[in-house]
Parts: structure tokens; C-alpha cells; sequence
């Protein structure tokens, strides 16, 4: 039988180098925690921006609003084509402009804002949009509409004026859209804000709805290919998720810290297995003369690793898992979006997995050293 009563004795003895060695592991496990929720988090609002039933329409070669222009032509062809829901025997399409602010904040620095104009057609087009305080904005009446995010990040209220370039537009209504990225934007009048920026007859967009999602990717496969037209049309659900792609980035750069840290607490659990192999080497002759064997005593001092990592992953979850809810804003390429950090069951156990195998990796060494001492030499 494995002496584990031994190593545990050993660990309560030598408790101050056993919890600096298990928090390296909680730094360890805590980041990577911290990092995988962030990442979480993105994509969670990114897969959950747009509509299935919605096909969003770019300019050829935009893979984002930002750098799309579409003129009225184009978007008048694009709303003709079957499969494109109607009402009252016109088009269900919201034709938008999305038009990114940059401006001075209170602290002397810069902000990101961003205005997407839409006409009343946007609010039977994009169904998750939800006005929560106020009301929606009136056309031509320098009113807009902000986002969740937006407003608990300014800190705006009903009635408050917010400068969008050289123009102040009043706060009439917040809005929520189940948790998307619609909800760091400021929606106004689109007439109003072309005229505003000098973009008159231009478009970012355009989307369209239909009845289904089967719908939605037939008619973004026959926008297309037609020859009609040189556009870009996705279902509006895929054009957000390749967005999230983006944060494959993040995470690859977050995993290479965590690799290099990670090193770090190996080497500080083998450090201190090493130090009390030292200390504990007539322990061990005792012990092999009293017929444990050397798989025993391996065994016994890999167990005594993996105890200091399991002590270290503990924490280190309930560290990270603090992290659960918070919200930040960040930017994904040209766009700032606003997410919740999410830690989930998966990420727990990813995260625990991680540390077991740190103490396995630190402990395996000085494991094999301890097996090999000889009893009689150790007792001299």
C-alpha cells in the first residue's frame, strides 16, 4: 500500500513552501481561467449577433460594414430578388449605415462610438431589437437610440446629449438585442446621419429578410453568384460568427503565456519534490526496509506533486471563476463590442485538467529519484 498518510503529513509539515509552490499553480490556473472566459465571452456574443432568417448584403470584397459601399442601385437589385419577405407588397430590407466615431474622452483620451443609421423598415428586420427605456428615435429630429452596453459604459440617461462628430443628438431611447453586438451601437436616423458625415445615397448594407433560415442561405447563395450584382451576401448569423473568428488570435497569444508560465510552475513543484526527497532520504531507506517497494515510493512522491497542483487548481478555479460576469468592452478588428466574461463547466475542467498534468510533469522526475535511493547508503 502506498504511504499517502505519509505525504500528507509531509505536506502540513512543510506548509508554507507546499502553499508557495500551490500558488504558482493558482496563478497558473487563474489566468488561463480568466483568458479562456474572455474568449468565451466574444464568441458568445458574437454567435449570438444577427438573425438566421436575416441575409446581411456588402459591397464585393467587404468582409465588414466598415469598409463596404453600396449605392442605391445595387441595394434596389438586391431587394428584388425572390425569397426576400414582403409586407404591404414592399420589401422587407433595412437599408443601413454603419459609421464608426472616433472622439476625445473625459480622461484626455480617444473613444470609439459607433452610429448605425437605419429607416423604420430596421425594426421589423432585426426582430431581436427591444426598446427598454424611452422610445425609438424620430426621423430628421436629431434623436437617437443607444445600446445597453452603450449606456452603462457612458453612463448616458433619457433626455442627455451625445456629441457624434460635430453634431449633439439627444438620448430618447435604450435599447437591448438579446445580448449581440447591437447593443454597443448608437441607432439614429439613417437620412440624418448620411447627411450629417457626407453620405448621401450611400449605404453600408443592406439586410434582408425571409421566411426561414433555409431560405435565408438560398437567397445568400443566389445573391452571390448572380451576375447581376458584385456583392458579398451572408446569412447575417455566419457574417457576425466570422467575426468571432478573430479572437483565435487572442486565444492562440493567451495559450502561449500560459505555456511559458506553466513552465514556471513545474519547475517550482519539482524544485520543492527535489528539496524533500533531500530532506526525507532516510525516511525512505526506512520505509523500503519495512518492504514498501520502489513502485511504491514513486508512486508516493507522484502523489505528493499531484497534491500541491490539486491545491493550486483549487484555488485557481475559485480565482478565475470570480471572473464569471464581468463585463468589459474590447475592440474585434474595426469594432468595439461589449461581453460578459464567461466561465463555464468546460473551462473548469480544462483548467483542472491543466494543473493535474503541471504537478504530473514537475512531480515524475523527483518521483524517479526517490525510487532510486538505497537504503543501507541512506543510512550510513
Amino acid at each position: 500500500m502506498v504511504p499517502v498518510s505519509y505525504n500528507i503529513r509531509n505536506l502540513i509539515v512543510r506548509w508554507k513552501t507546499t502553499l508557495m509552490t500551490a500558488s504558482g499553480f493558482t496563478l497558473v490556473v487563474a489566468a488561463m481561467i480568466v483568458m479562456l472566459a474572455f474568449v468565451n465571452g466574444l464568441k458568445a456574443v458574437c454567435t449570438t449577433s444577427g438573425e438566421l432568417e436575416n441575409v446581411i448584403v456588402l459591397d464585393d470584397g467587404a468582409s465588414d460594414e466598415i469598409y463596404s459601399r453600396l449605392d442605391t442601385r445595387t441595394v434596389t437589385v438586391a431587394e428584388s430578388f425572390e425569397g426576400v419577405l414582403r409586407s404591404s407588397n414592399r420589401p422587407l430590407a433595412s437599408r443601413e449605415l454603419f459609421v464608426p466615431v472616433i472622439q476625445p474622452d473625459a480622461s484626455g483620451g480617444t473613444r470609439l462610438l459607433q452610429a448605425r443609421g437605419v429607416l423604420a423598415e430596421a425594426f421589423s428586420v432585426h426582430t431581436q431589437f427591444k426598446i427598454v427605456q424611452g422610445r425609438r428615435f424620430e426621423p430628421s429630429q436629431s434623436e437617437v437610440c443607444i445600446g445597453h452596453g452603450v449606456k452603462r459604459e457612458l453612463g448616458l440617461a433619457l433626455g442627455d446629449r451625445l456629441q457624434l462628430g460635430r453634431k449633439e443628438w439627444t438620448v430618447v431611447g435604450v435599447f437591448e438585442s438579446g445580448g449581440s453586438s447591437f447593443e454597443a451601437e448608437i441607432w439614429c436616423d439613417l437620412n440624418e446621419l448620411a447627411a450629417h458625415f457626407r453620405r448621401q445615397g450611400a449605404f453600408t448594407s443592406v439586410v434582408l429578410r425571409t421566411t426561414s433560415p433555409q431560405a435565408a442561405r438560398s437567397l445568400a447563395q443566389g445573391l452571390a453568384q448572380t451576375r447581376k450584382l458584385a456583392v458579398e451576401a451572408k446569412v447575417e448569423r455566419a457574417y457576425y460568427e466570422q467575426q468571432a473568428e478573430q479572437t483565435n488570435v487572442i486565444l492562440s497569444g493567451g495559450l502561449v503565456i500560459a505555456a511559458f508560465m506553466a513552465i514556471g510552475a513545474v519547475f517550482g513543484v519539482m524544485n520543492t519534490m527535489f528539496a524533500a526527497i533531500a530532506h526525507c532520504t532516510k525516511d525512505i531507506a526506512v520505509m523500503r526496509m519495512l518492504g514498501f517497494t520502489r513502485l511504491h515510493i514513486m508512486t508516493s512522491f507522484l502523489l505528493e506533486a499531484l497534491m500541491i497542483s490539486a491545491v493550486g487548481g483549487v484555488l485557481g478555479c475559485a480565482v478565475g471563476y470570480a471572473a464569471n460576469g464581468l463585463t468589459r468592452s474590447t475592440s474585434i478588428g474595426n469594432r468595439s463590442v461589449e461581453f460578459a466574461f464567461q466561465v463555464d463547466q468546460p473551462i473548469l475542467l480544462s483548467a483542472a485538467a491543466f494543473a493535474l498534468a503541471m504537478g504530473l510533469v514537475g512531480g515524475i522526475l523527483p518521483a524517479l529519484a526517490a525510487m532510486r535511493v538505497r537504503p543501507l547508503e541512506s543510512l550510513r
